[in-house]
């Protein structure tokens, strides 16, 4: 996987976990408030230009082989034969179907934080997605937006369905909080690249004086986590003060109505 969705495109998400647990609860606002977190602190790298953005490229013909192959990477049940025969004398490596997934048998999931281990297939997959979109931009007819979008949408959706396989519904959400920081990240460096052919972006590496993107997300997700943790604790001081007033009224009203007897 070399690494918030925009109105470019509407990303799956997945809603197939409802834990009705005042921790899972818990855990589910922790994850969209990390996912929020990481938006901002990383807004003006995600929407500067980089080298490989596409915006104001003249529209070119697709390559129809790329294109195929590229669709049963993310297909349920993919067809290895769709993939164009010289891909991998140019990738270097010949894909193969495991679990389900068409994928790049080198591949793996790039990040600054550990990742589960249940997204190392859909990491591999991603893989070959972007390789066959680069396969397409080196032969001169490089596919549109919607491959990307569509790779990116398909890493998403099995990092999440890969977390509901986990029993225990606290790690099972956990899973799902760290699927969606994973697919911001994913998001942000294809939005900086418009979309386009990817070009290899140091999203996880410092290369210049300021922090890093993924640093930034790093550091975006601390803060929504610290910020979660004292909300629920003014939550519970004003709740134990409100308890508190009401068993005092309680009681100031008991003795009153001792008093008039």
């Amino acid at each position: 996987m070399r690494a918030f969705p925009t109105s470019r495109r509407n990303s799956p998400r997945s809603t197939s976990s409802v834990i009705p647990s005042h921790d899972a609860a818990g855990l589910h606002r922790y994850g969209a408030l990390a996912a929020a977190a990481a938006v901002v602190c990383t807004v003006g790298v995600a929407f500067a230009p980089a080298a490989g953005a596409a915006a104001g490229l003249p529209r070119q013909p697709e390559s129809s082989s790329a294109r195929a192959g590229l669709l049963e990477s993310i297909a349920a049940r993919p067809n290895p034969a769709a993939i164009p025969d010289d891909f991998a004398t140019a990738a270097g490596y010949r894909p193969v179907v495991e679990a389900g997934m068409l994928l790049n048998p080198e591949g793996d999931c790039s990040s600054p934080i550990p990742l589960p281990a249940e997204f190392d297939l859909a990491c591999k997959s991603h893989d070959l997605g972007y390789d066959l979109l680069r396969y397409a931009a080196a032969h001169g007819q490089p596919l549109g937006p919607w491959a990307r979008q569509s790779v990116d949408a398909a890493l998403e959706q099995r990092m999440h369905t890969a977390c509901a396989a986990r029993e225990d519904a606290m790690s099972r959400t956990q899973c799902q909080v760290m699927a969606t920081i994973a697919a911001t990240a994913v998001d942000l460096n294809s939005i900086r690249q418009d979309y386009g052919s990817p070009v290899y972006e140091p999203f996880f590496e410092h290369t210049g004086a300021g922090p890093t993107p993924a640093a930034l997300a790093v550091a975006g997700v601390g803060i929504a986590g610290l910020a979660s943790a004292a909300t629920v604790l003014v939550r519970r001081a004003r709740s134990r003060r409100d308890t508190a007033a009401r068993e005092r009224d309680f009681a100031i009203a008991g003795t009153a109505s001792a008093v008039a007897l």
